[in-house]
C-alpha cells in the first residue's frame, strides 16, 4: 500500500518490484499520475495599469448605528485574477439615523461587456443615492408611520410607494450608465450590469423590508428558527450565465411591479443580498435557493463572522475567499442584523 501527500504534480513512472509462487522477482512499470491541487493553477495577474476604470480587488465597509449593524464586501473573482481583470461587482450601504432607514444594494456587471465594473459602481451609487435621499426626509418619516400602523390602507400606501421609489431609482441609474457612455463613447451594453437593493426599517421587534430584484444572485430575510423568505426571483435563461440586466426595456416592462417585493416580520434576524458569485457555490440551484438547510448552513458560517460589527467588514471579505470548484465569480454580500 502506499500512502502519503504528494509534494509534486506529473506523470512518475514507478518500478514495481513483485514475486509469486509461480514467478521469482519480477519487476513491472506502472504510471503513476498526480493530480495538481486545483487552487495551485490559478494565477493573480494585475489588470494593465492604463485600462479605464480601474476598481479595487476588494472592498469591504460597515456601519452600526444604534441596534443596527451592516457590513458588506466585494472580493474579486479567481477568474479575474486569472485574466488580469479587474472587479465587476459593487455594493452600497447606508442608514439614517433620523429615521431609522437602512439602504443596501449590490450589482454584478456582466462579465461579456467590457466595462460592466463602471455600469455596477453607477448602477449602485446612483440608485443607493436616491433611495437614501428619499428615506431621509418626510417621505421616509410618513413611510414609517403606515409601516407602524400596517392596516389595509397602510400597506398599500407603502406598496405604491416602493414601487415609485425603485422605479425612480432603477430610471436614474439607467440614465447615469446612458451618460457616462457617450460621454465615453462606449456602447451601452458595455455597462450591462445587475442590480438587487432592499430599504429596511426596524420598527419594535418587527422589521419591514422592501426588495427590488433585477438579473441573478439572491435577496434572503432569515429567522433564527431557519425559516427564510426569499424577496423576489432571480432572472434565469436558457443557459448558465444567462441573466437580465439593467436598462430602458426593465423599467418600461409592464411587469415592472413584480421585481418588488415588501414585507414585515417579527422573526427575521437578518436581512442579506448577494451577487451569483456567492449564490452560486451556496445554492446551486433555484429551488436550492429556497431551501431552508442551506440557508441556516450559510448562517452558521456567517454568525461567527459578524460577532465583532467592528471588523464584520474586513472578515467578511476574507470569508468570500472560499474555494468551491468550477465557482470562481466576483464575489459580493452585504448584510443587516
Amino acid at each position: 500500500m502506499l500512502t502519503g501527500t504528494p509534494t509534486e504534480s506529473g506523470d512518475i513512472e514507478l518500478s514495481v518490484l513483485w514475486s509469486c509462487a509461480s514467478h521469482d522477482e519480477c519487476e513491472t512499470k506502472q504510471l503513476f499520475i498526480v493530480n495538481p491541487d486545483p487552487r495551485s493553477l490559478w494565477k493573480v495577474v494585475e489588470p494593465p495599469a492604463d485600462a479605464s476604470y480601474p476598481k479595487s480587488h476588494l472592498d469591504a465597509a460597515g456601519l452600526v448605528r444604534g441596534d443596527i449593524r451592516i457590513a458588506a464586501a466585494s472580493r474579486r473573482g479567481r477568474s479575474h485574477e486569472h485574466a488580469g481583470s479587474f472587479r465587476d461587482d459593487d455594493f452600497y450601504i447606508n442608514h439614517c439615523q433620523e429615521t431609522g432607514w437602512s439602504v443596501m444594494l449590490v450589482a454584478d456587471g456582466a462579465g461579456s461587456a467590457v466595462n460592466s465594473r463602471e455600469g455596477s459602481r453607477i448602477a449602485v451609487q446612483t440608485a443607493g443615492d436616491y433611495l437614501f435621499n428619499q428615506l431621509s426626509g418626510l417621505k421616509g418619516v410618513h413611510l414609517k408611520q403606515h409601516i407602524t400602523a400596517w392596516e389595509g390602507s397602510d400597506q398599500q400606501a407603502t406598496i405604491n410607494a416602493m414601487l415609485h421609489h425603485f422605479k425612480q431609482a432603477a430610471t436614474l441609474a439607467v440614465n447615469s450608465i446612458q451618460n457616462e457612455a457617450i460621454c465615453a463613447e462606449q456602447p451601452v451594453k458595455s455597462y450591462s450590469t445587475t442590480l438587487l437593493a432592499t430599504v429596511a426599517l426596524r420598527t419594535d421587534n418587527e422589521l419591514f423590508a422592501a426588495a427590488f430584484w433585477l438579473g441573478d444572485g439572491a435577496i434572503g430575510a432569515y429567522s433564527p428558527s431557519g425559516k427564510v423568505r426569499i424577496l423576489g426571483n432571480p432572472d434565469s435563461g436558457e443557459y448558465a450565465g444567462q441573466t437580465r440586466f439593467l436598462d430602458q426595456s426593465i423599467i418600461a416592462d409592464p411587469s415592472f411591479s413584480g421585481r418588488i417585493s415588501v414585507g414585515k416580520w417579527n422573526d427575521v434576524s437578518h436581512l442579506i443580498l448577494m451577487t451569483d458569485g456567492v449564490s452560486d457555490p451556496l445554492f446551486e440551484t433555484d429551488n436550492g435557493l429556497r431551501s431552508d438547510e442551506k440557508w441556516t448552513r450559510l448562517l452558521d458560517e456567517l454568525i461567527p463572522v459578524l460577532t465583532d460589527a467592528s471588523i464584520a467588514p474586513e472578515r467578511l471579505g476574507d470569508w468570500l475567499n472560499f474555494f468551491s470548484t468550477g465557482n470562481h465569480d466576483d464575489r459580493t454580500i452585504a448584510v443587516l442584523w
